[in-house]
């Protein structure tokens, strides 16, 4: 018999609240990540989980109508993954490779809910930063009618599902106009990493203060800093194509990025015709390409955001704190934060600092 609307809706106004509050208190666990510190998350994690399971036992019992199917389907795979997330702490042990896999259920999880924010508004405000989940106008911003043929906007996949390389994540507001200029944020993700994943280390803020977030995904299993460059020309074309089909702000273009992506921030940026204004390195290296080639003379007069946790297992902080020297040296523009107990996993909390430098106007409207 079919599922009345009533329990439905019930089964929806349960699950809901406790998915996002689970999903929010994983990103806290994965701020404080560290392989010495993982029992202690999983026992930070598991009251999440306790009461998220049985809602969810609860819900996967649900039949939906027809009309309904994919939003079901939706909010279900969403708390799928977040479940999947918990596992990988509570139910796994001390395995580290389980807590990696954890980190991109986790972002699975926010690519399933997603969808759901036109529809939900619980949903629209936590993809928005914490001063801003009142915005009234904020919030109706996202489902304003377009024009037929007009550019399509919000979050885009160009050739990037996971099993493939080379492709490239896309946010542009949803409330973009033609002929506006925004500013862009091009977020590298770390070794063996995807853009699929690491966009949404940046959504949040993206979709709040109004800039375009461009994630790629490396030609090969990272970014091209053990020999042959495979990456710029791509990372180039990609600009290109945002700036001609959405209009870009030429004057405030970040590339930022995670461990690998952090050391080819540098590698690619530090160069004679960069068009990158702002660079901001999370947990990498100083490529040594960079004084062997000359190139550290590119870093006189550019603006670099270095951010390292003094607790890197992979990345000492010994290696920030030469590379703050070096840049320093070569008269950089250099703010350096160095994060008291951060390991090796992306400090998300510093990305209001970091867009505060970058550009001012990116404010939260609240």
């Amino acid at each position: 018999m079919a599922t009345s609307d009533e329990d439905l809706l019930d089964a929806i106004t349960d699950l809901t609240p406790k998915v996002l509050t689970t999903m929010a208190a994983f990103e806290q666990l994965q701020g404080n990540m560290h392989p010495s510190r993982i029992p202690e998350l999983a026992e930070f994690i598991r009251p999440y989980e306790d009461s998220l399971r049985p809602s969810y036992e609860d819900y996967k019992l649900l039949e939906f109508p027809k009309h309904l199917a994919k939003f079901g389907d939706r909010l279900g795979g969403g708390t799928e993954y977040c479940l999947r997330a918990c596992d990988g702490f509570t139910r796994k042990g001390e395995d580290q490779w389980a807590t990696m896999k954890a980190m991109r259920a986790h972002c699975r999880a926010q690519e399933f809910i997603y969808p759901l924010a036109g529809l939900m508004t619980p949903v629209s405000q936590y993809f928005l930063e914490q001063d801003a989940r009142q915005n009234e106008g904020l919030l109706e911003s996202f489902n304003r009618d377009r024009p037929a043929g007009e550019q399509p906007l919000g979050l885009m996949s160009f050739s990037n599902a996971r099993e493939s390389r080379g492709g490239f994540s896309l946010y542009v507001p949803e409330y973009h106009q033609p002929g506006d200029k925004r500013s862009l944020v091009i977020a590298l993700h770390g070794g063996t990493g995807h853009g699929a994943d690491f966009i949404w280390s940046w959504l949040r803020e993206a979709r709040t203060r109004g800039f375009m977030l461009l994630a790629p995904t490396s030609q090969q299993d990272t970014w091209s800093i053990l020999g042959e460059e495979h990456d710029l020309s791509p990372l180039n074309a990609m600009m290109n194509h945002i700036s001609k089909n959405w209009g870009l702000d030429e004057e405030h273009v970040l590339l930022t990025g995670m461990s690998d992506g952090g050391t080819y921030c540098l590698l690619a940026g530090l160069r004679e015709d960069s068009p990158f204004t702002h660079l901001a390195p999370f947990s990498g290296v100083l490529h040594p390409e960079i004084s062997i080639s000359g190139r550290m003379q590119f870093a006189s007069d550019r603006n670099i955001y270095l951010v390292h946790g003094t607790l890197d297992w992979m990345f000492p902080i010994d290696n920030a704190q030469l590379t703050k020297f070096e840049l320093e040296s070569a008269g950089a523009r250099l703010v350096y934060r160095e994060i008291d107990g951060l390991s090796h996993n992306y400090a998300r909390f510093e990305n209001p600092s970091l867009l505060e430098w970058f550009n001012p106007a990116l404010i939260v409207p609240t």
